[in-house]
């Protein structure tokens, strides 16, 4: 009979875990690359390769990229609870920006810039969603 109420008890709350998980809202990810999205040619007078610009609200990306743009953006970035990360330079074809990700919470992200060798000039853009609470550094 007590075995009956222990496993009756095991089902019971097993089920109560289910129903709590199935109903937690899930967390943004740390970060989300933007990929399809191209800003005007005015990022590269205010951002760099080193110094990416921050943009918070809808009137700072209304700076830097067209309406269709904007839309896109909007679609896929919660600006409430998310930060967008533009780096943009000049710089050799080589060049490569990196990420890692470094667990804790909240998470910590570290870009790494490696120059390229090429002496080609060519324009690099790279876009990031990061969850507000993140964060991040350069190197």
């Amino acid at each position: 009979m007590t075995y009956r109420y222990f496993l009756l008890s095991l089902v019971c709350l097993s089920l109560v875990t289910v129903a709590a998980s199935a109903t937690s809202i899930p967390e943004a990810k740390p970060i989300q690359e933007l990929t399809d999205v191209k800003p005007t040619q005015a990022v590269f007078k205010d951002a760099g390769r080193g110094k990416p610009l921050v943009l918070r609200k809808q009137e700072d990306l209304a700076k830097y990229f067209a309406k269709d743009e904007l839309e896109k953006i909007t679609a896929k970035v919660d600006l409430k609870n998310q930060v967008v990360l533009v780096f943009a330079w000049r710089g050799s074809g080589g060049d490569r920006l990196s990420y890692d990700v470094l667990e804790s919470f909240p998470e910590q992200i570290v870009f790494r810039i490696k120059p390229g060798r090429t002496k080609d000039l060519r324009r690099h853009v790279r876009l990031f969603a990061l969850r507000s609470n993140v964060k991040w550094s350069v190197k």
